[in-house]
């Protein structure tokens, strides 16, 4: 099972989860995203690839390349005699750490790219009754994100007021997201800004850095950055995707 968790100062969250589990999500994400030379769906090819950038993070952690934990599974000797058998007493679970604006994108992303599966499932092109298709309700692809999904959503529950949870969550499941868009500088931006912030400015702009992803084609300073960007490819004959704009720190304190 997977767990999600805030970090220490809110950086972000700490996934931690066995190395099935781990795996499981991987192959998951790798199953809804949008290959890069595909003609279908081609218009998600690069929200598709960022979120890819969270399942490279995972699968390095389940590699042994993040953090790695031993827990207690109960096995104490009293048990292992009564069993007859010797087992290990702790288990190994893995873990990573992801910027909170970034996971905001990913559950977004997420939320359309399961869309796409259900349609392409269930070869119709719109959304009606196909999310209670009998290939729709037991795909398992959809159940470990939805599950994935979940546990994030715990997470922030355990981390805001019972108040500010439900504003975040209805921002988070707004049916007039539409995320395919964005721009990926605005997202690195956005983590960006926030990992400026301390603890206290974080919890207090949670819900300002949540809609500043989901509600992006709204916010005015998304369409500042969206001109002048456009602009500069235009005027130096480049793609739009080459341009890099802000810099991450070296070291991010989780």
């Amino acid at each position: 099972m997977i767990k999600i968790e805030s970090t220490k100062n809110l950086t972000g969250v700490k996934i931690t989860g066995s190395f099935d589990d781990l795996y499981e999500l991987v192959e998951a994400f790798y199953k809804i995203s949008v290959d890069e030379f595909s003609e279908k769906h081609k218009e998600y090819i690069h929200v598709s690839t960022r979120m890819l950038g969270l399942s490279y993070d995972i699968r390095h952690a389940y590699q042994g390349d993040r953090d790695i934990e031993l827990i207690d599974n109960g096995m104490d000797k009293e048990t292992m005699k009564l069993r007859g058998e010797i087992t290990p007493n702790k288990n190994v679970v893995y873990s990573c750490n992801y910027l909170y604006p970034e996971m905001f994108f990913c559950m977004a992303v997420i939320n359309e790219l399961i869309i796409l599966r259900v349609m392409d499932i269930t070869k119709t092109k719109y959304i009606f009754n196909e999310m209670f298709h009998q290939k729709v309700v037991w795909d398992k692809t959809i159940s470990v994100l939805r599950s994935f999904q979940s546990a994030f959503a715990e997470c922030v529950k355990n981390t805001l007021s019972e108040q500010s949870y439900r504003m975040w969550l209805k921002a988070m499941t707004d049916k007039d997201i539409y995320i395919t868009n964005i721009l990926r500088q605005y997202v690195d931006l956005a983590n960006i800004d926030y990992i400026k912030l301390d603890k206290e400015k974080r919890i207090k702009n949670f819900l300002k850095f949540t809609r500043k992803i989901t509600n992006y084609n709204s916010n005015k300073e998304y369409a500042e950055i969206e001109e002048e960007i456009y602009d500069y490819a235009a005027e130096h004959d480049c793609d739009v995707n080459s341009i890099r704009i802000g810099e991450y720190p070296e070291v991010i304190e989780w």
